[in-house]
């Protein structure tokens, strides 16, 4: 499992820097819209929707909403503000699982608008970023890697006390530690290089734009998790080998991202 999983990665990560990077914002956003639509049909899965034209549908209201708004600041910022607010809300329903599971797979309506908001403030975002810099896009993608995989690792040397054993028994409060140093490390190099005489005050404010992101990621991977423990799946899908489904993969994103931008834009 770990040779497959390092390996999808050694191919997707070059093709997702290098589209992040060189792609016009048109075919950034288009790119980005498909890859989430896919995400979304997974997430469809495990909501129980089982006809293909209401997936379709599903993921395609979604995406075209998420798009719309990217392109109208007047609606950006309520969105990531709201959806905010509402990964505040998730973190109660981390904690407290299995208790209370109707609180949010209670009814089609609430399980429709959750999907909205675990992926269209992630779809505005990301394309509203790009369009400003796609160094902005970067700089969270690999303070979201550094994130997984400081948490990957140090988990896996150290890890002793189990961080939400109910949801996802692998992760630890070690790794979840080693995933925030790790973040923020990458991040004081990110400032040091980029930023000619950083203050301290600048220092201070990217470090807590990393720390920011390094929990957001956690509880995006988690409120994932609730989902496929009430599916009784392992992975979302299965068109990564040795990473599961386009969902397992961006879960980190779907809340680190919103946040972000959001903390990037009151702090900045």
């Amino acid at each position: 499992m770990p040779i497959k999983r390092f390996a999808t990665a050694a191919v997707l990560v070059p093709l997702v820097v290098l589209g992040t990077l060189k792609l016009n914002n048109n075919l950034f956003s288009f790119s980005l819209a498909l890859i989430v639509a896919l995400s979304i049909w997974e997430y469809s899965q495990l909501i129980q929707i089982k006809r293909v034209a209401l997936k379709i549908l599903y993921s395609a209201v979604v995406a075209t909403i998420a798009l719309s708004v990217a392109f109208c600041d007047a609606l950006l910022m309520p969105l990531l503000v709201v959806s905010a607010i509402w990964w505040l809300f998730n973190i109660l329903w981390i904690m407290l699982y299995p208790k209370y599971s109707c609180c949010w797979y209670s009814s089609w309506t609430v399980r429709l608008v959750n999907g909205f908001f675990i992926f269209a403030p992630m779809l505005a975002a990301l394309v509203a970023m790009q369009n400003k810099s796609s160094e902005l896009v970067l700089l969270l993608l690999v303070l979201v890697w550094s994130a997984d995989s400081g948490a990957y690792f140090i988990g896996g040397v150290i890890g002793k006390h189990k961080l939400c054993p109910r949801v996802s028994p692998g992760k630890t409060v070690e790794g979840a530690i080693g995933g925030i140093v790790t973040a923020i490390g990458v991040m004081a190099l990110y400032v040091s290089l980029q930023i000619e005489n950083a203050t301290s005050e600048q220092y201070l404010i990217f470090g807590a734009l990393a720390l920011l992101v390094a929990i957001a990621s956690v509880i995006g991977d988690l409120f994932e998790s609730l989902y496929k423990r009430v599916s009784n799946v392992k992975d979302s899908g299965n068109l990564l080998p040795g990473h599961g489904g386009i969902f397992d993969r961006i879960d980190s994103l779907t809340a680190a991202t919103p946040i972000f931008y959001l903390a990037y834009e009151l702090l900045t």
